[in-house]
């Protein structure tokens, strides 16, 4: 199915374009999904529409679904047309736009932000209220480098909804942990960012925070902390592997910035690894490898001379080649 952008949006994103001072680029990424081709039409007639947007397929960035990035801490999991129209258009030709929404004191309270945070915002098509929240989450955005922003139509991803328990629209997600449906208070949003704990952060919002290209932020969190988050560990022993390759990269920038910590992974991963598969155990025994700790030694000579699949031992062979 191909989107077609209404002939009054076209219009009002012709009139945009015109009022735009100088070119800007609408990044966007495709995943696999079947929505893809519907989100490439409407990057397509976009750009068509306001010339002086510069259109450039994102390949770094890790999404799990189709997305539109107004920026590197803003993604688009939705199609913003109808009245999630004007919002989109004002964040992308100037994300401080929405600054001015937060009330001063919150904002300077925004500045003292110390981790990163992850806000979804769920809405859904002619939603009368869901443009207000955007809104004041993107104004939170502006506030701070370290806030970063999905906002999710949970009519277009469905099993995205559902795994978040999306009953309503517009819903707010703060850190997979707290949520609000109806109206949000910024000031309330602000005072839980700055008061949460890294280390408790779920493995969707890490995963979410790698997918959007900040790896090396969740090992500098781990390494402000000095401690490996649960979380981590649920990523990389993820069953899908572009997850764990995420987290791998993650870990490849700890082992640089805080190789003592990194050495820490071996026993959470020792203890989990005969509960997964053969492809994560290979995975797993990568990442023991690169490590440096040879306590890990024993283990993988234990592997590598046990009943397990070929290529693990092979894995096991390699990962104690390297760490003696």
């Amino acid at each position: 199915m191909i989107t077609a952008i209404a002939d009054s949006e076209k219009e009002r994103i012709r009139q945009w374009g015109r009022d735009l001072a100088a070119d800007i680029t609408l990044r966007y990424a495709t995943t696999g999904h079947a929505l893809d081709k519907r989100f490439k039409s409407f990057v397509d007639q976009f750009t068509d529409l306001a010339p002086r947007v510069r259109v450039k397929k994102d390949g770094d960035a890790m999404p799990s679904r189709p997305t539109l990035f107004i920026d590197k801490r803003v993604g688009y999991q939705a199609l913003p047309v109808d009245r999630e129209l004007d919002p989109f258009l004002a964040a992308l030709s100037d994300r401080s736009t929405f600054a001015e929404h937060i009330a001063p004191e919150t904002r300077q309270r925004l500045a003292k932000i110390q981790a990163p945070a992850l806000i979804k915002v769920y809405i859904a098509p002619f939603c009368p209220f869901c443009p207000v929240t955007v809104s004041i989450v993107l104004g939170l955005a502006a506030c701070s480098n370290l806030i970063r922003v999905t906002v999710i139509d949970g009519s277009l991803f469905v099993e995205a909804a559902q795994k978040d328990r999306i009953s309503a629209a517009p819903t707010v997600i703060l850190d997979d942990q707290f949520r609000w449906t109806g109206s949000v208070d910024g000031d309330e949003l602000a005072t839980l960012m700055l008061d949460r704990d890294p280390a408790d952060l779920g493995a969707d919002a890490l995963r979410d925070m790698i997918e959007g290209g900040d790896a090396e932020d969740v090992a500098r969190m781990m390494g402000d902390r000095g401690l490996i988050f649960h979380a981590f560990i649920d990523l990389l022993t993820h069953p899908r592997w572009s997850v764990r390759l995420g987290a791998m990269v993650s870990f490849e920038s700890l082992v640089e910035y805080y190789p003592g910590l990194a050495g820490k992974v071996v026993e959470p991963l020792v203890a989990v690894f005969e509960e997964v598969d053969d492809g994560v155990k290979g995975d797993l025994i990568h990442v023991l490898g690169e490590s440096g700790n040879g306590a890990s030694l024993m283990f993988l000579a234990t592997v590598a001379g046990g009943n397990y699949d070929e290529e693990v031992r092979s894995a096991a062979a390699e990962a104690i080649e390297k760490l003696e």
